[in-house]
């Protein structure tokens, strides 16, 4: 196979920033504990997947944002329009839920204009006892976690530090020492997590997908920003271009990063090698790449869903070592996954939840269940990731079901 080179850094080591040797249980941020889709625990049983075991069900609102949670607590946004005589309101709100019953602890709304996929996108992040959330028009709010109280708001759109294209604000918010990383603009934005204020900004350019990933190259940390075309590797203290990689396919642009061991690096539809003379790219296949549903790497091997015609979506596992499918299964309309353990928790596209073993052997479903409706509507659609913690799975929809599943031993 051919090898193409490009010119970089010396840079002998790559693994995630965010992976520590204590694994944590909470999932508080964007893609759990390590920021990779995959949590390690004790509290896990798949038999339990039953609707017997469904604790509680909740209306939310429409959105797009994941659920986080820590300590008891679960954090989740949505949209909803109220009507208040002959007048509509549009509004956001961010909940926070116990995570037992589903009783609000509190709320914090907001006014959201009414649009076509309706609602917030990006994640909320806890940071010890605050909580780090961006509407789809460009408010970063930073409010206390423990009752919902306003710290300090930054509009990224009216205070002229960003612009935005028609799909809004998607980043989620990415906690670096002082600093809250933000895939936008060219190569990133940072501010101060405890003002919100500008710490290094980058050329204004329309607003990516894709939240930032940081990394460790040799001594010193990274943070991988991804526009459609280029991936930025950046100083987070400074914001300095450390050096840049275009890609070579418009296939599975918008993703966010997924770091393998042993220096390697791999991007929805691409693996490269980190060598003394430059990056390597090992291999590329097109036919696999995630589109903006990220997946997960485990043990040599990345599980993502890959999108076909007509918006259909395959469950892909995909062998790092040359790019070739060891299995694959359709599951229809969308889709999304995370890895609890040695296993893929996955929801389909129309709701259902899917507990399966995730080996590159074949694909064996342990247990399945229909927890959310299964009306194949654009409301009804699935695309945002599960969290797991404590032993609960939390799932939610574009309409704004949300449900939580006691999964525990």
């Amino acid at each position: 196979m051919n090898k193409t080179v490009f010119p970089v850094l010396f840079i002998s080591l790559m693994i995630l920033v965010g992976c520590t040797s204590k694994q944590s249980n909470e999932w508080s941020k964007w893609r759990g504990p390590n920021a990779d889709g995959k949590i390690t625990c004790k509290n896990f049983n798949p038999e339990k997947l039953d609707s017997a075991n469904i604790l509680w069900t909740k209306d939310i609102g429409f959105g797009h944002s994941a659920i986080s949670a820590s300590k008891g607590k679960c954090y989740a946004s949505g949209w909803k329009e109220e009507f208040n005589g002959t007048d509509s309101l549009f509004t956001s709100t961010i909940y926070c839920l116990n995570i037992d019953d589903g009783s609000e602890i509190w709320t914090y709304s907001y006014p959201s204009s009414k649009r076509s996929f309706p609602g917030p996108r990006s994640t909320p992040v806890l940071d010890e006892n605050r909580l780090y959330s961006i509407s789809w028009e460009g408010k970063l709010f930073c409010l206390n976690a423990k009752n919902g109280e306003e710290i300090w708001v930054t509009d990224l759109t009216k205070d002229s530090l960003t612009i935005t294209d028609n799909w809004g604000y998607n980043p989620s918010p990415v906690i670096y020492n002082d600093l809250i990383l933000l895939n936008l603009n060219k190569n990133g934005i940072a501010l101060d997590k405890e003002t919100g204020s500008v710490v290094w900004n980058s050329e204004k350019d329309e607003a990516h997908y894709s939240s930032v990933q940081l990394i460790g190259v040799n001594d010193r940390k990274l943070g991988v920003f991804m526009s459609d075309t280029t991936m930025y590797f950046v100083e987070p203290e400074t914001g300095k271009v450390v050096y840049t990689h275009i890609r070579l396919s418009e296939q599975g642009m918008e993703n966010d990063v997924m770091i393998t061991q042993a220096g390697k690096l791999f991007t929805s539809n691409a693996s490269y090698e980190i060598m003394e003379n430059g990056l390597i790219l090992e291999w590329q296949n097109d036919s696999v790449s995630s589109f903006f549903r990220t997946g997960l790497v485990r043990e040599g091997f990345a599980y993502q869903f890959s999108l076909g015609k007509g918006n259909r979506s395959t469950l892909y596992c995909v062998s790092l070592e040359d790019g070739a499918p060891a299995w694959n299964v359709d599951y229809g309309r969308w889709g999304a996954l995370i890895s609890v353990n040695d296993y893929l928790v996955i929801i389909s596209g129309l709701g259902k939840v899917v507990i399966a073993e995730a080996t590159p052997e074949a694909y064996k479903p342990v247990k399945e269940l229909q927890v959310l409706s299964p009306e194949n509507k654009q409301e009804n659609w699935c695309w945002t990731i599960p969290t797991y913690t404590d032993g609960k799975l939390f799932v939610r929809n574009s309409k704004g079901e949300m449900a939580c599943i006691d999964l525990s031993i």
